[in-house]
């Protein structure tokens, strides 16, 4: 019967130990490649070709909320040793990849208005780069249920330096948009072949007709895990869509910094996920949290005392005089953070009513900004600030246990 303890302390502890550092070093070494390709970015696109590609590179995300639903999924299967469940992962990730894809497809006409691009070849792109992403996030899913945590820190890495060096090749060569958008799809392909041959004792199993996929649960789960997705990346699009072109691009540039206080902590609630799917009370919850919090914590203090150098080296000396506004981007991806615990959570035990805060607080943000609140760059990210810290709030009191009443005498 599981338990949240286990019978030697101290095994445990050496193993989530090397799970952490694991994972920590792989996600720590994506973080640092994606924000490598920014600076790229930064310095070889114009600021109104910064903004298109950011909002692209954003869109991809976005397009791919069902990744992450994905990876959820498989990972929750594996972890409770479901028949199948590793086929079962890949077969998944191919037909939610094809439903993305041609859903992108349709809407293709409305997001080369709203992005203001000069022709649909770059959103066709991030079509393409659909299906070999929810593969990929199959497969990580079945890596992370299965406690894999090397293999899974590695493909995280791995992901991350073939994206940068298609994007930022594609910037040097003077390719813009559409060129930097072709090279990060053909990374997506290449890397979703090398996830497979990770999980390839599995591959065989996967093509029999008779291995269900988890496509219900996939879109189920996605109105609560993956809105994480949406919620971290879907101001810079509004940004593009509602502040002049260089400022959208200066927009771009100071999203890194939420994107880094974001993913920097994620490590820990990836490491404590498979736990959380056979935990009975709520300690990976509170680990999760303290640790995230902790983190945040220390980012958005850091931002705040360092924010001129920090905004050199990611933007250049053109971008220093929005070094003010570091730590609000800082504090904007920390929030986030903090809910992507209790969402995890809640995907954990089949329950997402975090993830639909997350999704009405995006809504309402994305409204105010959209009508109200879009004169300046800071109107657009405080407005997304307030969203992310009342998801935070609200998403902790309904997240953690209620002691038991007792009863009257």
């Amino acid at each position: 019967m599981p338990t949240d303890t286990a019978s030697s302390p101290r095994r445990v502890s050496a193993r989530s130990s090397a799970a952490l550092s694991a994972v920590g070093a792989g996600t720590l070494l994506a973080n640092v490649v994606a924000y490598a390709l920014f600076l790229v970015l930064n310095r070889e696109l114009g600021a109104d070709d910064l903004g298109a590609v950011a909002s692209l590179l954003n869109l991809v995300i976005i397009a791919g909320v069902a990744a992450l639903s994905t990876q959820l999924v498989s990972a929750w299967r594996v972890a409770l040793h479901r028949p199948d469940a590793h086929a079962s992962a890949l077969r998944t990730g191919v037909v939610v990849g094809l439903v993305v894809t041609g859903a992108v497809l349709v809407l293709t006409p409305i997001i080369v208005r709203v992005l203001h691009l000069s022709g649909p070849a770059p959103v066709l792109l991030v079509a393409a780069a659909m299906t070999p992403t929810c593969v990929t996030a199959g497969v990580q899913g079945s890596l992370q249920g299965g406690e894999r945590f090397v293999a899974l820190g590695s493909l995280y890495a791995v992901v991350s330096l073939l994206r940068t060096a298609g994007g930022a090749g594609a910037a040097v060569l003077g390719w813009g948009v559409t060129g930097v958008m072709a090279l990060t799809t053909a990374a997506a392909w290449l890397v979703a072949a090398g996830a497979v041959l990770l999980v390839r004792g599995h591959l065989r199993r996967s093509l029999d007709a008779d291995v269900p996929t988890q496509v219900r649960r996939v879109l189920v789960g996605m109105a609560g895990t993956s809105a994480l997705l949406v919620a971290s990346t879907v101001d810079t699009p509004v940004a593009r869509h509602v502040l002049p072109g260089d400022s959208s691009g200066a927009y771009a540039v100071l999203s890194l910094f939420a994107k880094a206080a974001f993913w920097g902590p994620a490590f820990l609630v990836t490491v404590l996920y498979p736990g959380m799917s056979r935990a009975r009370g709520a300690r990976p919850l509170l680990l999760a949290l303290g640790g995230t919090a902790a983190i945040v914590a220390v980012g958005v203090a850091l931002s705040a005392a360092l924010s001129s150098p920090l905004i050199r080296v990611v933007g250049g000396p053109a971008y220093e005089h929005l070094a003010d506004l570091v730590p609000v981007f800082t504090a904007l991806g920390g929030a986030w953070a903090l809910s992507q615990v209790l969402v995890f959570w809640g995907a954990a035990r089949g329950w997402h009513v975090v993830g639909y805060l997350v999704w009405t607080a995006v809504a309402v943000a994305t409204l105010v900004t959209t009508v109200w609140r879009h004169d300046t760059l800071r109107e657009v990210a405080t407005t997304f600030l307030v969203a992310a810290l009342v998801v935070a709030a609200l998403g902790t009191l309904v997240s953690l246990p209620r002691p038991a009443r007792r009863p009257l005498d």
